[in-house]
């Protein structure tokens, strides 16, 4: 691996001491093998220290320890940096995920998580384990006598991924005064809506096989 100047450059007085890891000691010396700068910086170190031989050990001793401290201190620092620029990046994927699961919008698929009542003269459906994003009723005259609604929802993927079996969410699909009192049945549908309350008896009949039914007078 090719390492940057600076980084050898920090490994110098290490490796200059012998008290680098095997790894680096190699990483130094094909580096130097390349590099005349380094090898340069190497040089001067190299007369530093023989300057300082002439120096009483404990001098030396307090030398050797400086360096090292300064190069642990500079490597803690690279670390720490690193680091930090990591969480940075895991904490934007993080949200840009979010954000894309929120607007991923779903149809709702019948899991038995659907369920319709009559609550004083509306009809209020639930769904469990999400919360839904929108909804789509039509009313449907079948034999031109009994009247069906027919609904279906949209969740998001996140709702879908973040919520519980715990979690409902609830819908009027039709009002007392506003027609809940002439509707028959209900049924969940998530086929085609085009053109749907003007098929013919037999394209009702295929609808309703495609369909749950959740309520019923």
């Amino acid at each position: 691996m090719n390492y940057p100047c600076d980084v050898i450059r920090d490994l110098l007085p290490l490796y200059l001491d012998g008290v680098c890891s095997e790894e680096s000691r190699r990483a130094v010396e094909e580096h130097l093998a390349e590099c005349p700068d380094c090898r340069a910086c190497l040089a001067e170190l190299q007369e530093t220290e023989n300057i300082a031989i002439s120096e009483s050990s404990a001098g030396q001793e307090l030398k050797k320890a400086a360096s090292f401290r300064g190069v642990k201190k500079r490597l803690l620092r690279r670390q720490l940096l690193v680091a930090a620029a990591v969480v940075a990046v895991l904490l934007l994927l993080a949200g840009g995920t979010a954000g894309l699961l929120k607007r991923s919008v779903q149809m709702v698929e019948y899991r038995d998580n659907l369920s319709v009542s009559l609550t004083d003269g509306d009809l209020v459906g639930r769904l469990r384990g999400s919360r839904y994003d929108h909804l789509r009723i039509k009313t449907v005259t079948l034999d031109g006598e009994q009247t069906c609604l027919f609904f279906c929802l949209w969740d998001t993927r996140w709702d879908d991924l973040t919520t519980s079996d715990e979690v409902y969410s609830e819908f009027t699909l039709s009002y007392a005064g506003k027609g809940a009192e002439q509707v028959d049945a209900v049924y969940y549908y998530t086929g085609d809506y085009t053109g749907l309350e003007t098929l013919d008896e037999a394209g009702l009949q295929e609808v309703l096989a495609q369909s749950v039914c959740l309520w019923e007078q």
